[in-house]
């Protein structure tokens, strides 16, 4: 059961700016909140994270999880996982030309 999940777009970014660096590290910080937010309400809660797609922002949230920011949280992750999707047999040719 998902607790928090956060995007780019989510965290007031439009349209380049989505995909930054800094979007990522934003998102990553308000993660971190809404995690200790429901440590308080709920108690201790074990957590698994999970990364999808490739680029700035999964630099961002690793560069965050170990920094200052992460670190009320990091004691709670029991698994760090990664969804990115993986395209099989890639994408279709194009239709041969009939003369």
């Amino acid at each position: 059961m998902p607790i928090a999940w956060c995007s780019g777009g989510s965290c007031g970014f439009k349209r380049g700016q989505r995909a930054s660096y800094e979007a990522g590290y934003q998102c990553a910080v308000r993660l971190f909140k809404k995690i200790e937010t429901t440590t308080a309400t709920n108690g201790a809660v074990r957590i698994a994270l999970y990364f999808k797609g490739f680029g700035q922002g999964r630099d961002a949230m690793q560069k965050a999880l170990l920094a200052t920011e992460g670190w009320n949280v990091r004691h709670l992750i029991e698994l760090v996982g990664d969804r990115t999707p993986i395209k099989i047999g890639g994408t279709r040719a194009k239709k041969r030309r009939r003369l």
